[in-house]
């Protein structure tokens, strides 16, 4: 056998702890996926881009901006649907072009935000569906492993006791749960969600919040799960988003904290509508402005903060183009 070198041995130790210092870095943040350029054009007409855009590991990344400003397309592009006609997409570090389908499937989950209206399998047979990726034609009953994928998946979204009842039997919040546990079953670490609030009534809404709340905070891959969610709901944008993509005619037009970008004149360039927004507990919370209407007494309805986001119990402070008042004052 051959022996190295104190020197080749010294080189060799500096390699490995450079390594494993890059591997607990990849573990504790830094960009999961990047774009640079990244562009898509259908029959001539460019839908997204150039547009750059970094994805960091376990934050929420929510994506708002009017009708036909690109923000399901741009998740497409993210989740591999679709492939960019310009442009570069990478997880971490890797092309998206050199992954094949059931290898991307691995890293990332997509819930659609138009779905089949009939279903006809069970609610257990639908999330079973999430485990796509780790069958083969060498393997294509599901193993323990994939029933045990199936079961937490329910769990989570608190869908366990109706495994068995048909999609079809579902209310419409069940069945966004469903979707969604078809996504967590696959144990991808970015969950690409778009529209996830439509149709919802607000204690589902809250249920949604509450569950990317729980995905980023823990899982069995450290940090939780990344999220990134397109929305027009932007209570849930406030209560959820660690940043905020503002995307404005496939470009985009800011990126920040929520702070920044749901405050009313970053809302007013984006949406060319006026604002109302009010800061509860740290979040914002945004409204319509109408004519001269005077600012509500309180935070505007919406999703309640998940378990765990501040409590709020401080006075909500709105704002209103450059002012500013507080509960029971007029501004």
């Amino acid at each position: 056998m051959r022996r190295l070198s104190p020197e080749a041995a010294d080189r060799g130790r500096k390699r490995d702890r450079g390594s494993a210092a890059g591997r607990a870095t990849a573990l504790s943040g830094g960009s999961l996926v990047t774009a640079r350029g990244l562009c898509c054009e259908i029959g001539g007409r460019r839908l997204v881009g150039p547009l750059d855009l970094e994805v960091r590991r376990g934050d929420c990344l929510v994506v708002v901006g009017p009708n036909g400003a690109g923000k399901t397309t741009l998740l497409r592009l993210l989740a591999g649907v679709w492939r960019p006609t310009g442009g570069e997409l990478a997880w971490e570090g890797t092309p998206y072009r050199r992954l094949r389908g059931r290898a991307l499937a691995r890293r990332v989950a997509y819930v659609p935000q138009v779905r089949p209206a009939a279903v006809p399998l069970t609610v257990q047979q639908l999330v079973l569906l999430g485990r796509y990726p780790y069958l083969s034609p060498w393997r294509a009953a599901p193993a323990a492993a994939d029933w045990g994928a199936v079961r937490r998946a329910l769990e989570t979204v608190g869908l366990a006791a109706l495994g068995g009842r048909r999609v079809e039997q579902l209310s419409g919040g069940e069945r966004q749960s469903a979707y969604v546990a078809a996504a967590l079953a696959q144990e991808s670490e970015l969950l690409v969600l778009d529209e996830p609030t439509t149709h919802l009534d607000p204690r589902h809404q809250r249920q949604v919040a509450e569950l990317i709340a729980r995905l980023r905070g823990k899982g069995e891959r450290p940090g939780g799960r990344t999220v990134v969610a397109a929305t027009h709901d932007l209570h849930l944008a406030g209560v959820v988003a660690d940043r905020v993509l503002a995307l404005r005619e496939g470009r985009a037009l800011a990126a920040g904290p929520p702070a920044e970008l749901l405050a009313p004149a970053a809302l007013e360039a984006l949406f060319d509508a006026p604002f109302l927004t009010a800061s509860l507990g740290g979040r914002p919370f945004s409204v319509l402005a109408l004519g001269e209407e005077a600012p509500p007494a309180g935070p505007p309805p919406g999703p309640v903060p998940p378990e765990g986001a501040p409590s709020g119990n401080a006075p909500a402070e709105a704002t209103r183009g450059g002012g500013a008042w507080r509960e029971g004052e007029r501004p």
